[in-house]
């Protein structure tokens, strides 16, 4: 019976860092789409260049992470400085496909033998999916304050698939949430431009807000649009003390905090309102 457990255990652990180095590979695909969907040359190359020189980088220098740490932060080919977002994403996305898989263990084994679920396999697929392109929305909206069309208006046009393929969405919740999610922010930005006179909101945050409401349904708005506001609020705060420059003209980017939010919301949103209603 030990030998069957020990095997059991082993499949698992096999299972959870096939997904772990999946994620890491997508981690260095996202790095390619936080480079290139901003400077629109996304299909410009086919392989992976460096960001200094632009010379192809050979494919057993291409590893995610551990590329990084051997070159030691140096691009080898002209010696270029390489910013420490590539581990950093590579190592979020290995993080969150692991995370996902503890979330929705959609495959395993047990003494029983293989066992497998088919809607929790959509319920990871989703999830990962989700929380890979709220990574790559944040981090080029810290970098560049802009959030790319190309990635929330395709969220919002793949919406009514997403709502018809997930085992716990439909396309009625999918459809509110674009247009409350949408709408809501859209009123604020219209609102505070009458009263000043210039946009404090930027509309990529609109546009993202309606895509998470049409990828988690409208009931992900508000816990997000209130874990965003209040998270961001207070990181703001903390820089603006640390600065010692307090501004209420201070530009910080608010799509970090909402995509933040709304995974907050994926993961634990049952969770949370059971404990702040003291249930």
């Amino acid at each position: 019976m030990s030998f069957v457990i020990s095997a059991v255990t082993a499949s698992q652990s096999f299972m959870f860092w096939s997904v772990v180095v999946l994620g890491a590979c997508v981690g260095s695909f996202l790095n390619v789409c936080i480079l290139r969907i901003p400077e629109k040359t996304f299909f410009k190359h086919t392989r992976s260049v460096c960001p200094a020189c632009g010379a192809l980088i050979p494919s057993y220098l291409n590893i995610p992470v551990f590329s990084f740490f051997i070159l030691r932060g140096k691009a080898k080919c002209c010696g270029a400085k390489l910013s420490w977002q590539y581990p950093l994403v590579e190592i979020a996305a290995a993080l969150i496909f692991g995370l996902m898989y503890f979330k929705f263990p959609f495959a395993g084994w047990s003494l029983h033998g293989a066992q497998y679920s088919v809607s929790d396999f959509i319920r990871y697929c989703h999830a990962s999916i989700f929380v890979c392109l709220m990574l790559t929305m944040s981090v080029i909206d810290a970098k560049l304050m802009i959030i790319p069309d190309e990635l929330s208006l395709g969220m919002m046009a793949l919406s009514p698939l997403v709502a018809w393929i997930h085992p716990d969405l439909d396309l009625k919740s999918s459809a509110i949430g674009m247009v409350v999610g949408g709408g809501i922010l859209y009123l604020v930005a219209w609102g505070y431009w009458l009263v000043r006179k210039q946009y404090g909101l930027g509309f990529g945050d609109v546009k993202l807000l309606a895509a998470i409401g049409g990828w988690l349904g409208w009931q992900a708005i508000f816990p997000t649009l209130f874990l965003g506001s209040v998270v961001g609020s207070i990181i703001a705060l903390v820089f603006m003390i640390i600065a010692r420059q307090f501004s209420w003209q201070a530009k910080i980017p608010f799509g970090p905090y909402l995509a933040l939010g709304a995974v907050t919301h994926l993961l634990f949103g049952p969770e949370l309102f059971i404990w702040i209603s003291g249930g």
